[in-house]
């Protein structure tokens, strides 16, 4: 996915009364609305810049090309939790094995959260990171609270420097989806923050299917999974 969008600024509320805060608060983020608040560094060029290129190698301890073992080290190293607390699935179409935790207080306030790390088809190493907030890890989201937490993520990865190709902020993607952020480092590892709020049905209350995705992804333009050769059928 590659995009050249930019826009600054808070995915935000104003100033309302509480019993209407929620409704009026997510409309604006299905619509793509948003207000002037926090201002972000843009992607440096590389001219008269004190910014720092940013480096995309991992989460915490787990790095990219780490085997299946040391990745369930590291996880016990970052948040305490034994082998028998990990979970291992294999993707069905993509023959990656995918080891997953939860995870209470990633930051302040943000609630109860899932990492998922990604092990490569054929190199068998770490190659993509996912942690995700609100559905469906949590079963009643608190849509507040995993916005604020979109905003101080993005805050905190616009401070670096990436690459001017595919860099974006709170980017629409379509109705309900947001690409909050998404940089390249120099050796062309990304990281990508997304947040879905899924337009409510009748029976259902605006924000109870909001989910944020933040993914750090080694090889973006050629991930390693399983795919059918030509000339194989």
């Amino acid at each position: 996915m590659i995009l050249n969008y930019r826009q600054m600024g808070d995915i935000k509320m104003v100033g309302l009364k509480p019993v209407k805060l929620m409704v009026v608060f997510l409309s604006l983020i299905l619509s793509g609305v948003f207000f002037t608040g926090t201002v972000l560094a843009k992607p440096d060029e590389g001219k008269g810049t004190s910014q720092k290129w940013a480096v995309v190698n991992g989460f915490r301890s787990a790095q990219f090309g780490m085997s299946e073992r040391d990745v369930i080290k590291a996880i016990k190293n970052d948040f305490g939790l034994g082998k028998k607390q990990v979970s291992r699935k294999v993707h069905p179409n993509e023959k990656t094995v995918t080891l997953g935790i939860e995870v209470k207080k990633l930051l302040p306030e943000s609630g109860t959260a899932k990492i998922f790390y990604i092990m490569g088809y054929k190199s068998k190493r770490l190659i993509h990171i996912n942690v995700i907030w609100g559905k469906p890890v949590t079963k009643n989201p608190d849509a507040e609270s995993v916005v604020a937490t979109a905003n101080q993520l993005r805050n905190h990865f616009a401070q670096k420097k990436y690459q001017k190709e595919g860099f974006a902020l709170n980017a629409q993607l379509g109705e309900g989806v947001i690409l909050v952020f998404q940089g390249k480092d120099r050796k062309g590892r990304a990281a990508r923050l997304l947040l879905s709020n899924p337009k409510a049905e009748k029976d259902k209350k605006a924000g109870e299917d909001i989910a944020l995705t933040l993914s750090y992804i080694e090889k973006p333009q050629d991930p390693d999974v399983f795919r059918i050769k030509d000339g194989d059928f």
